[in-house]
């Protein structure tokens, strides 16, 4: 980069984008425009207009980034909103995050709360908060350890997938939900639910675990169901 020049922004001040060594933001600032960066970090209630794209994305805040996303790692400690595309190696939630446009990234690791609201495309996805995928996850690996309540994955395409739940104490007492995924579609090639609540799912290894309402299942290799779960028709493909 021809420009190695550090971008502070404290209290309410705001600057226009461009090419920095670093960019941070340190209060409810503002950059207008797009901005190139190594490291781009939100400690306040910060905004990007445009675009970011960065080594190293952090908002330990809450950040609102309007535009697209591009970084080798992405970590969102406090509550993150990338309202258009986001593209990393390494994206870790942590916080909260909602983001518009769609996913693509090596790997995901969610420990807090995530919404993707497009597709989701990603080698390994390991979540053990609570997710919302409005559109299709498309992975390698897929492990969902469910806490508290519900998380929704529209359509799941995977070699691998593995959905726990995590019965916390608060949960045996009911006090709280029971954890749940819902699904509209889950296919792969190797496919093991606990606590999920599916229209179909479609495999070669197919094991339905405890507490799984699924209304059809398809497979072509090895099949086994738990009593407890409730499957309406299983065909052999």
């Amino acid at each position: 980069m021809d420009v190695m020049e550090k971008l502070v922004i404290n209290g309410s001040g705001s600057s226009k984008g461009g090419t920095f060594q670093s960019v941070e933001i340190n209060g409810s600032g503002t950059v207008a425009g797009d901005v190139e960066c190594d490291t781009f970090s939100f400690n306040g209630t910060g905004t990007a207009d445009g675009s970011v794209k960065a080594k190293a994305v952090t908002i330990s805040g809450s950040g609102k980034i309007h535009g697209d996303v591009e970084a080798k790692s992405i970590r969102i400690n406090g509550t993150g909103i990338i309202e258009g595309d986001l593209s990393a190696k390494q994206l870790k939630i942590a916080g909260s995050t909602t983001i518009g446009g769609t996913v693509k990234a090596d790997n995901i690791v969610i420990s807090g709360k995530a919404v993707m609201e497009a597709d989701c495309e990603t080698e390994t996805f390991q979540s053990e908060g609570k997710c919302k995928v409005s559109g299709l996850l498309n992975a390698d690996q897929v492990f969902i350890k469910l806490s508290a309540g519900e998380s929704y994955v529209r359509e799941i395409g995977c070699r691998h997938l593995q959905v726990t739940g995590r019965k916390g104490m608060l949960t045996l007492l009911r006090l709280l939900p029971q954890p749940v995924l819902t699904a509209e579609l889950i296919e792969g090639d190797e496919i093991d639910l606990t606590n999920t609540k599916v229209k179909t799912v479609r495999g070669n290894k197919v094991k339905i675990g405890p507490n799984c309402q699924i209304e059809a299942v398809e497979y072509s290799g090895v099949y086994t169901c738990d009593p407890s779960a409730s499957v309406e028709t299983c065909t052999r493909m």
